[in-house]
């Protein structure tokens, strides 16, 4: 047993372990935590040795990604399988509510002794920082109800643009508040912009549906082709609805391009006519040179996970189950934010960018939940370079879905409403060149501005440090097109 003097030293161990040290370039924000920033630094001689360390292991991480992402597109090897009498009856059913109702146990006991909080709602977050929050319900035309939320600031005599902000990938509407004074929600409602923040069927604001339980597989059955051709554009109705604006400015990442890029297509100008532009960090078009070692190694079992999914948690992929969420939380925002970092760091691409003090306060809604068909429609393109289709299901399940045995081409050049893209110059998932080849792609007419931001990857935009090097370039621009009425 410790002797009775050193046992006052654990707290102090403690909150060293589980608040960690600040980055080089870290920045003290307001409301972060100033004790825990203050102490982190005890382990910069520790970090200085690590961080040489991650960047030599995410360094080297692409090479063997490259490899898997070479085969990748020639391992659907399941698919008769997945397609078969076996994975398309009640047997999915009755295996998977076995694996949710032991996961609901597991839960009740798991947050007995490390409690989740509640998930952040963008209206309850926002008058915490002076802003007036609203909150929504849309549901679409194939039954899902969704959450949208309103952020502005109430003393604007009016409002300079209305913006509108999808989530990113295993992300949802809180995305963007996370870094609290200086997120993108509170900085653009700050210079008196009406911002509105959209959900995508399956996210935590996302699970409603007016007949479908979530619960069941055929709930989860969708992919980024659902949140642009029903999702975006129920939602963008619906706020045109309210503020009689057709010239909305549409913010976002990674897979908010994707379901841009969908709805032009299916719907051409029938919704784009209600955009003025967009402003979209790491847009996900094509995806061929995916270049992290994890993601290319789970596209090569994609069609594994499909199985897995449909056998145990109704095609869910369920980071928001209790008992996954539980874990998640505990470990990245209580009991050791500083590994998650490095874990990011190597998954995604290796940054400073990653400002995980926040993780306590963001990791109420991260990571969220979102159908193993829509991650696996990611995964399908990796390998393939200037690739964008439909979902390939294999030919029997394509051509009756279809009418045809191979995917339909996305038209890209369908998007002809101004595009300003931002790529991330660290991010192993969303590598720049992939992004400029769908800029490339966009009708001419769509091609505002192409910017490379070098320092950060695909996590910094929920969490950046430099907050203004980040959100700075989109909303300078958002201010020169709306100075220029255009």
């Amino acid at each position: 047993m410790l002797p009775c003097k050193l046992w006052a030293l654990v707290p102090l161990a403690l909150l060293v372990v589980i608040g960690g040290p600040p980055s080089a370039n870290s920045q003290v924000q307001p409301g972060s935590g100033s004790v825990v920033n203050a102490i982190g630094g005890i382990l910069d001689p520790v970090v200085s040795v690590l961080n040489p360390v991650v960047e030599v292991v995410a360094g080297l991480a692409p090479i063997p990604g490259a490899l898997l992402g070479t085969v990748a597109p020639y391992t659907a090897l399941l698919n008769p399988l997945l397609q078969s009498a076996l994975l398309q009856n009640n047997i999915t059913q009755f295996s998977s509510d076995i694996v949710t109702n032991l996961s609901a146990l597991v839960a009740l006991v798991a947050n007995a002794a490390l409690p989740v909080p509640p998930y952040l709602r963008p209206d309850q977050e926002a008058p915490k920082f002076g802003f007036v929050g609203e909150a929504y319900n849309v549901t679409t035309s194939d039954g899902y109800i969704l959450g949208v939320f309103r952020v502005r600031k109430g003393t604007c005599a009016s409002y300079r643009s209305v913006v509108v902000i999808p989530p990113g990938i295993l992300s949802n509407a809180a995305s963007f508040i996370y870094i609290k004074e200086n997120s993108l929600v509170y900085r653009l409602a700050r210079e008196c912009n009406d911002v509105w923040l959209f959900t995508f069927r399956g996210y935590i604001f996302g699970r409603g549906h007016t007949s479908l339980s979530d619960t069941s597989s055929e709930f989860w059955d969708f992919y980024a082709y659902h949140w642009g051709v029903y999702d975006l554009p129920a939602q963008i109705e619906f706020v045109y609805r309210k503020t009689n604006s057709t010239t909305m400015r549409y913010f976002g990442v990674d897979q908010s391009g994707t379901a841009l890029l969908f709805m032009n297509h299916v719907h051409g100008q029938r919704y784009q006519r209600f955009l003025a532009g967009t402003y979209l960090l790491a847009p996900i078009g094509y995806l061929g040179r995916l270049k992290s070692a994890v993601f290319d190694a789970m596209s090569v079992v994609r069609d594994g996970l499909t199985a897995a999914g449909a056998l145990t948690l109704h095609n869910e992929l369920a980071f928001m189950n209790p008992a996954i969420h539980s874990v998640l939380y505990n470990l990245c925002g209580r009991i050791s934010p500083i590994t998650c970092y490095y874990v990011f760091q190597i998954l995604g691409g290796n940054t400073r960018e990653i400002n995980y003090p926040y993780f306590p306060y963001a990791f109420a809604n991260l990571l969220d939940s979102t159908s193993i068909t829509g991650f696996n429609y990611f995964l399908q393109q990796v390998g393939r370079i200037k690739y964008m289709k439909y979902y390939d299901y294999g030919p029997a399940e394509n051509l009756r879905r279809y009418n045809r045995t191979t995917p339909e081409d996305v038209n890209i050049a369908a998007t002809t409403v101004p595009c300003n893209f931002y790529a991330l110059g660290s991010d192993s998932v969303t590598v720049p060149q992939d992004v400029l080849d769908t800029w490339n792609a966009l009708a001419p007419s769509a091609r505002a501005s192409y910017q490379v931001l070098e320092k950060y990857n695909g996590v910094s935009p929920f969490v950046p440090v430099d907050s203004e090097g980040l959100y700075g370039p989109m909303i300078r621009k958002l201010n020169a097109d709306l100075a220029r009425g255009a």
